[in-house]
């Protein structure tokens, strides 16, 4: 399975600095709610590869389906869950 990569073109969008950080707090807030505790974990698993691929695969879906849910977005939201 491909990995989707912050290359792609649904991460070509401008947002608001209000919405940036709508959404800072909202991914950090689901990753609390899925039972982690550590926002330094967060950080250290968030790079990106060369290709533009998250470290963590599993981090871009959660954001963008935070994304989605702060930008009433359709878009984000069916792709950030991949069949």
């Amino acid at each position: 399975m491909a990995y989707l990569s912050v290359q792609d073109k649904l991460f070509d969008r401008t947002i608001t600095l209000r919405q940036a950080y709508e959404l800072l707090l909202g991914f950090i807030g689901q990753y609390h709610a899925r039972g982690e505790s550590s926002t330094l974990n967060l950080l250290s698993d968030a790079g990106l590869g060369p290709d533009g691929t998250t470290c963590d695969p599993a981090q871009i879906y959660d954001y963008l389906r935070v994304a989605g849910r702060i930008l009433d977005d359709d878009q984000l939201l069916e792709a950030a869950n991949p069949a």
